[in-house]
């Protein structure tokens, strides 16, 4: 019996404070196929048209708990993400895809990150050495 790999999803959320605190989308992860295409690794450019990068976007869209002003879910469709505000839709796909490269700003920090105490490791002294013997 071989290894089945169960398809990675990833939730894509706003910190408390954020201008779109509260919305919240899953969305599937890329192959290495898509991963060479859009960072240009394959040979080509990239991709530098933010119209691809927003179908890549809707491409991966599982759900999200987006609705409009009548309070009815919004269709994770290309043409109802069409219809949103451009600072909304730039920012799920900018968080989409630091989370994807593991750098989304929502992202707690692991409960063992030391909060930013100094290093358990003893400083390096930094009076000036003796004088050489050798000159």
């Amino acid at each position: 019996m071989g290894y089945k790999v169960k398809p990675k999803t990833y939730l894509v959320q706003f910190e408390p404070g954020h201008e779109f605190h509260g919305i919240e989308a899953r969305l599937s992860g890329m192959s290495y196929g898509e991963w060479e295409q859009v960072t240009g690794l394959d040979g080509s450019e990239g991709e530098t048209n933010g119209a691809d990068s927003v179908r890549r976007f809707v491409d991966h869209l599982i759900s999200w708990n987006l609705e409009d002003e009548n309070d009815q879910p919004v269709p994770t469709t290309l043409d109802a993400v069409k219809q949103l505000d451009h600072n909304l839709v730039a920012a799920l796909n900018n968080a989409w895809i630091q989370t994807l490269i593991g750098v989304h700003d929502a992202d707690p920090l692991p409960e063992t990150s030391p909060s930013g105490e100094p290093s358990p490791v003893a400083s390096i002294p930094m009076a000036p050495l003796s004088p050489s013997l050798a000159s």
